[in-house]
């Protein structure tokens, strides 16, 4: 049974039971957050360059899946997916207000520049023989916290339809000691 999960009928070419149609049809529909009209599966291209690169420092053997690694749109992201949903997630994009939608390709487009800079840093460092080296772990380190702090922007569009202010830490600690000093002057 287990080597049947990943059968899709349509795809497959084999007729579809109407409780096999129904099981593809719940989970196409499940692809698409109702807050926000977006798909979380495609943020998983961005959660995958930043764990490559998070862990490149310890595993140098990651190297060329990274310098592999391409921006990829929404459209064409679900347009080459196998994903039940794809249909789905294509039309509800299609039909996204438009400020919502230019707000998010602009996170996107922010995740892209970081990660392709983020790339091309690291292909310096391999084709200088330093990837090894204190920096390109530093660069990792750097470079995957600058992808986390957008893509977290990323991902409360697609959970929550809005962009929820996400408060540094810093940001935090400033307000609460600054705001804390005014009250007591």
């Amino acid at each position: 049974m287990a080597e049947n999960a990943n059968i899709n009928p349509t795809r497959d070419g084999i007729a579809a039971s109407p409780k096999s149609s129904a099981v593809l049809q719940t989970r196409a529909e499940a692809i698409v957050n109702p807050a926000s009209g977006l798909a979380n599966d495609y943020l998983n291209l961005f959660n995958e360059i930043v764990m490559l690169i998070e862990h490149l420092p310890v595993m140098p053997e990651l190297i060329d899946d990274i310098l592999r690694w391409r921006p990829v749109s929404y459209q064409s992201y679900f347009a080459k997916s196998v994903l039940p949903g794809r249909t789905s997630a294509l039309e509800a994009y299609a039909s996204l207000d438009s400020g919502f939608r230019r707000d998010f390709e602009a996170v996107v487009a922010d995740l892209d520049r970081r990660a392709v800079g983020a790339v091309a840093a690291i292909r310096r460092q391999h084709k200088a023989g330093s990837l090894s080296s204190s920096t390109t772990a530093e660069l990792c380190t750097r470079a995957g916290d600058a992808m986390r702090e957008v893509l977290l922007k990323a991902t409360d569009l697609v959970n929550h339809g809005t962009r929820v202010s996400r408060e540094s830490e810093q940001e935090r600690a400033d307000r609460l000691l600054y705001g804390n000093m005014r009250k007591v002057g």
